[in-house]
């Protein structure tokens, strides 16, 4: 109430407004100063379950590197930086594995070690620019090659394309609005 009353006084001169001036900037930087504060308690509470969760899963082997692959293609913009892209990461976790499983379901660990590290570092070189150029060059190659048919032309005329040609608004230079 005692806020309200002082907004409702009247201003006279000057010294008035600089004074309500002041004391309307001493106001904010209170409610400032007040919601930062609860925004950061509100922010500690959130994350409170997150904390623990990383906690628990600290412990246990393997989870970093699916912790990688995820965070890495939520927050993959499509720029190529100096870390490894989410295809790289999935590619790492997964060649090791399909590997054991197939060609190495009988050899012994020392081979199984020898080709995961091989295979790592071979991954390692394959990011998703390199995959698109290769799907990209792959697609170019398969795709027909498209022939263009050009009409006999009559001598003096010109085609529509040459008709536009260094026209801004793409009126043909043989036209009545031109």
């Amino acid at each position: 109430m005692n806020t309200n009353k002082q907004l409702r006084s009247k201003i006279a001169n000057v010294n008035d407004l600089l004074n309500e001036i002041d004391r309307i900037s001493v106001l904010r930087d209170e409610q400032e100063l007040y919601f930062g504060t609860q925004y950061k308690l509100l922010k500690h509470k959130v994350e409170a379950p997150i904390r623990f969760v990383n906690m628990i899963t600290a412990h246990v082997p393997g989870v970093n590197r699916v912790r990688d692959v995820v965070s890495s293609i939520s927050a993959n913009s499509g720029k190529s930086t100096g870390k490894s892209d989410w295809i790289t990461k999935v590619l790492r976790l997964a060649t090791p594995l399909v590997l054991n499983r197939t060609l190495l379901k009988d050899a012994g660990w020392f081979k199984k070690a020898v080709v995961t590290v091989a295979s790592e570092t071979a991954v390692a070189q394959v990011n998703q620019n390199s995959i698109s150029n290769a799907v990209s060059g792959i697609a170019s190659f398969i795709r027909p090659k498209k022939k263009t048919k050009k009409a006999n032309l009559v001598q003096g005329e010109i085609t529509a394309e040459e008709a536009v040609e260094g026209n801004k608004y793409g009126i043909p230079k043989d036209s009545e609005a031109y």
